[in-house]
């Protein structure tokens, strides 16, 4: 077990398996590899990339889909030859929120999406150069975010090629 003390959540202890090691850090933060997912709230879209050795630093986090269901990150292996290898059921896409004080101009950066490799617990942030994906996408456009379709098949937002 691993004791952090974060600004937010006052003392944690979290098993060292549950780490993800971010090898190239996030943009902004690059000596920052070493994060634990903590939940915002049992019913909560949201969760927060804690740093494990600056306990100041947190991100707040989601999936994409469940405001953007079109959203989808085509990538190339290696493009994420940091954290392979790679199988596409193994990942997973989160992306940062910036949640003002008024969580109605609540933003997303769709640009540069997180993906976590569950098989070996390492991530990192690909900074795509798809335009069409904003770095502030506003999430409440008057209709409110709503959760993603579920079918049977859990959608993926991320394929590779």
């Amino acid at each position: 077990m691993i004791s952090i003390d974060t600004a937010r959540f006052g003392p944690i202890e979290v098993d060292e398996e549950s780490l993800f090691e971010f090898p190239m850090g996030l943009l902004g933060f690059a000596r920052q590899k070493r994060f634990v997912i903590v939940d915002h709230r049992d019913d909560s879209p949201f969760k927060w990339l804690q740093s494990v050795d600056d306990g100041n630093l947190a991100f707040i986090l989601t999936d994409p889909l469940y405001f953007k269901p079109d959203y989808h990150v085509r990538a190339r292996r290696g493009e994420l030859s940091v954290i392979g290898p790679v199988q596409e059921d193994d990942l997973v896409v989160s992306v940062i929120m910036t949640v003002p004080q008024d969580p109605r101009d609540m933003t997303a950066n769709l640009l540069a999406p997180l993906i976590f490799n569950m098989g070996n617990r390492k991530g990192m942030q690909l900074v795509m150069t798809d335009r069409r994906f904003p770095v502030k996408y506003r999430v409440f456009d008057g209709k409110g975010a709503s959760k993603p379709p579920r079918s049977g098949v859990e959608p993926k937002s991320i394929s590779l090629r």
